[in-house]
């Protein structure tokens, strides 16, 4: 800002200010105000810093704000907020946005900030003062949904974009190659985040060598997508394959060439390859074009920051910050949930701080990953993996929708804790299944039954009639929501008749998550031994 700038607001100003008024110092406040209304002094700025603050303390605030801007000549006005939608809409063109703010973010953490969806992306606001979102995706036939391309012609608009996305979306959910028709900064700090899968500078030099490389990354991908209608449909069966964002600058450079030929022969699959482009010119592939709009004040700070800052390691969470939850509480953890949120939980988060989760309900029928699934894992360290999805099911599922029966055939103390759990109650397995049987059949519901059995092989040796009721569960358990979840130092499913859909594993590396082809590495809660003395007991008292 040039001038002498006056603030209102409260703490160290994140810029030097000439004079600074506390917000509940109204007197002073309303002084600051009323000069600026008469015309202050040429070349002043009048900071605004937090706005849902100084409102707060000042209703008149907007119509003040209203006036200055009318009236005033040679001043200026600049507001900062937390969240643009905190300022009325007439003021917003005020507004000096701050980039993690614009993403409703007061700080970068990966496993704070990457919780975006593909589904759209802020990058700016327009000249009203309203935000610039742009869509990621859209619908062909009002049915299927599929990514969409993208023109932004500015240059700060197109980084505040690729920027944006970087911040909001897990390197697990979205790649991108960088393609330069010269050798500018175009990327610049952009090209140091994890998201990056290539840079390619000089474009215009040699444009067949890239379009070949982008040619065979679209047919490895429409290779493992095979026939399943989308990209999107894909991920339903947990094959993780990110979306893939090819930004090009200097666009009108390299579309006559081989790789405009490529890119343009791309574009056609975007639905099942997953492939997008993001170009810095329109083009008839793009559905969404971008000319223009102001991108935060500092957009060029962070593009600085956060890249590198998405590269350092964070710290495995607690079992509660796992899941979001501060303390066990039954109207947050009980309450009824979607469909699609029902028997699915966190057991840990991944190399980016992304939950890694496990839903027990059956695949082809229920959208699940179950209905059945395993532990593999010395004796001294099954327990880990067991307690984490054990406890989170516990966690959000009420006695009346999971009960859970725990066998530990070798005594090795796997369950330690989780017998207390108001969940865990004696069944005989073939009587169940008999009750439950009669139940479907009058059209009655019962609660979902986790059969939890350590020490698989051992038990199959020792308890060949037991075992076969654990084999007809495995055929049978999905049609009555009988759940098995086996554990041993080998695989359960290597018995005969045990069929498992999912398996935590732990590996020279760590543990693993293996559903089909999918292999996702995930850490445990830090507190595991802990939160099963406690949640147990505490679900017992309030349930009792």
């Amino acid at each position: 800002m040039t001038g002498q700038v006056y603030r209102i607001g409260r703490g160290t100003p994140a810029e030097p200010v000439n004079v600074s008024f506390d917000p509940a110092d109204q007197r002073r406040c309303q002084n600051l105000l009323t000069w600026f209304e008469r015309g202050a002094e040429p070349g002043a700025t009048l900071l605004i810093d937090d706005w849902k603050l100084c409102a707060a303390s000042d209703p008149g605030l907007a119509e003040a704000v209203r006036w200055i801007t009318s009236t005033a000549r040679d001043v200026r006005v600049v507001i900062t907020t937390g969240t643009l939608t905190d300022v009325p809409k007439h003021l917003r063109s005020l507004v000096r946005m701050d980039f993690l703010a614009l993403h409703g973010l007061s700080t970068f953490t990966k496993a704070l900030a990457w919780k975006g969806r593909w589904w759209k992306v802020p990058i700016g606001i327009d000249s009203t003062g309203e935000p610039v979102v742009v869509e990621l995706t859209h619908f062909v036939d009002g049915k299927w949904r599929t990514g969409s391309h993208l023109s932004v012609t500015a240059p700060a608009a197109f980084r505040s974009l690729v920027l944006g996305l970087m911040t909001t979306h897990s390197p697990r959910l979205f790649h991108t190659i960088f393609i330069d028709a010269h050798d500018t900064d175009a990327f610049a700090g952009l090209d140091q985040a994890p998201h990056v899968q290539a840079h390619h500078r000089n474009a215009t030099k040699n444009p067949a060598r890239i379009a070949d490389v982008l040619l065979a990354e679209s047919e490895r991908r429409l290779e493992i997508v095979g026939n399943t209608w989308t990209i999107f449909d894909h991920r339903g069966l947990h094959q993780v394959l990110p979306q893939l964002l090819i930004c090009v600058t200097g666009f009108r450079d390299v579309e006559a060439t081989e790789l405009g030929t490529a890119l343009a022969a791309i574009a056609q699959d975007v639905g099942r390859s997953g492939m997008q482009l993001l170009l810095d010119a329109p083009h008839e592939s793009a559905n969404v074009q971008i000319d223009d709009c102001t991108t935060p004040a500092n957009l060029d700070q962070h593009a600085g920051e956060l890249p590198r800052l998405m590269r350092e390691a964070e710290p495995p969470p607690d079992f509660f910050t796992l899941h979001d939850m501060p303390k066990f509480d039954t109207t947050h953890g009980w309450r009824p949930r979607p469909v699609k949120l029902r028997y699915r939980t966190a057991v840990g988060v991944d190399e980016h701080g992304q939950p890694v989760e496990i839903d027990i309900k059956a695949g082809l029928t229920e959208d699940g990953m179950g209905p059945h699934g395993e532990v593999v894992a010395p004796p001294e360290r099954r327990a880990d993996a067991l307690k984490a999805l054990i406890l989170g099911q516990m966690l959000w599922h009420s006695p009346d929708e999971l009960q859970v029966v725990l066998i530990d055939f070798h005594r090795t103390g796997a369950f330690a804790g989780l017998e207390h759990a108001p969940h865990v109650q004696p069944h005989d397995l073939k009587d169940d299944l008999e009750q439950r049987i009669r139940m479907l059949a009058d059209g009655a519901a019962s609660p979902r039954l986790l059969v939890c059995v350590d020490g698989v092989h051992g038990l199959a040796a020792a308890r060949p009639a037991f075992f076969a009721t654990l084999q007809t569960l495995t055929q049978v358990g999905r049609t009555y929501g009988q759940h098995l979840l086996l554990s041993d130092s080998t695989p359960p499913s290597d018995l005969p008749q045990l069929h498992t859909s999912y398996r935590l594993e732990l590996t020279e590396n760590g543990w693993v998550r293996r559903i089909g082809r999918s292999v996702e590495s995930f850490v445990l809660p830090t507190d595991l031994d802990s939160v099963a003395r406690s949640l147990p007991v505490a679900m017992y008292a309030v349930s009792s």
